[in-house]
């Protein structure tokens, strides 16, 4: 055996041991692969405690909402709405906490933003500017006990050793998987299709209730309005935001990295706001004015009517053009997106 042979077999056999050879030792060693156990800091932890707890406190409220109704005798599919909700919150709230101790970007998405609107719903029935009254002390007890830990939750979701963790596994877990992102974008195009056609509805009803000059189809219009207010439009517009928010943040487009994405985002939130505190309101206060048995044209039924149509043709344009915009895809990155496709270039 030459020479040659023999340092060709000794290189081989450093190889195989993971050594690096002489003609390799100026290139850098290949990185380290991701630990996929990254332990999380303690300050999430008590953030999903945080949540839990408000969560707990939210529903408990809700339930005892639901109480008021069986034993007044208003029960009926509203409550049965309002029970499913409930059911579904809770599971949705767990589901997402446990997605942030396993360090998905996407779930701490969705807890900031559903923490976010639990502390603006609340605070508007608390101050009865908006949303459904809060019955009795015992209620508006739990309503600010889920208030004060949503609070402490939400700082700790963004607590620096939080952030730096986050920093850490997010690129692993940044994104969902295949499967599972047609199901939710499936799931999101069925439910937004749903929240046009409520919509349109009940654009058509208001106009057909403002316009009328019987008495009884205007009071018939407004009792479909509530009913598919209270079981199926504040039902359908969350979820379309859940799953929208999910196939955002948890795929390639992220949430607030193209322009096109955050204007859906934003505009989402401005629909379930307009129909949160004007429509939801507006429907209410026709009912009421029905009841009293208010004349069926001029005065303030009249009002209510015309400002019903207006707020209801203002969300269905903005779901017009969401659905639009979902189709051209117009616009380009933002500056957190030109941020981060400049790391990702770095890192490559």
């Amino acid at each position: 055996m030459s020479t040659t042979d023999r340092t060709d077999q000794r290189r081989v056999a450093r190889a195989a041991d993971g050594r690096r050879l002489p003609a390799e030792a100026g290139r850098p060693a290949p990185p380290a692969p991701e630990t996929a156990t990254a332990r999380p800091p303690a300050a999430v932890a008590w953030a999903y405690v945080m949540v839990i707890v408000a969560t707990l406190a939210a529903i408990a409220s809700n339930v005892f909402e639901i109480a008021h109704q069986v034993e007044t005798g208003v029960a009926g599919a509203a409550t049965t709405g309002d029970l499913v909700l409930t059911i579904a919150f809770c599971a949705l709230f767990g589901f997402f906490a446990e997605m942030l101790r396993a360090g998905r970007q996407w779930g701490r998405v969705l807890l900031t933003v559903f923490t976010a609107l639990g502390l603006l719903f609340t605070g508007l029935g608390l101050a009865g500017l908006g949303g459904r009254p809060l019955v009795g002390p015992l209620q508006a007890s739990l309503a600010v006990t889920s208030l004060v830990p949503s609070v402490i939750g939400l700082v700790l979701l963004f607590a620096p050793s939080v952030n730096r963790w986050m920093a850490d596994v997010r690129q692993r877990n940044r994104t969902i998987s295949q499967r599972l992102r047609k199901a939710v974008l499936t799931a999101h195009v069925a439910i937004s299709v749903g929240w046009l056609g409520l919509v349109t509805g009940m654009f058509a009803m208001s106009v057909a209730g403002a316009t009328t000059h019987d008495a009884e189809q205007q009071a018939a219009m407004y009792r479909t309005m509530s009913m598919l207010d209270e079981i199926f439009l504040g039902m359908t517009s969350m979820f379309a935001l859940i799953t929208g928010i999910v196939v955002g943040a948890g795929t390639k487009w992220g949430l607030l990295q193209r322009r096109w994405v955050a204007v859906k985002f934003f505009l989402t939130m401005g629909v379930m706001m307009l129909g949160f505190g004007a429509i939801h309101q507006l429907i209410l206060r026709a009912n009421e004015l029905v009841d009293e048995g208010a004349v069926v044209r001029g005065g303030e039924l009249d009002a209510v009517g015309w400002s019903m149509a207006g707020t209801a043709a203002l969300a269905l344009l903005s779901l017009v053009f969401m659905t639009a915009v979902s189709t051209y895809k117009p616009w380009g990155l933002t500056r957190r997106g030109r941020r981060h496709s400049a790391t990702k270039a770095a890192v490559r």
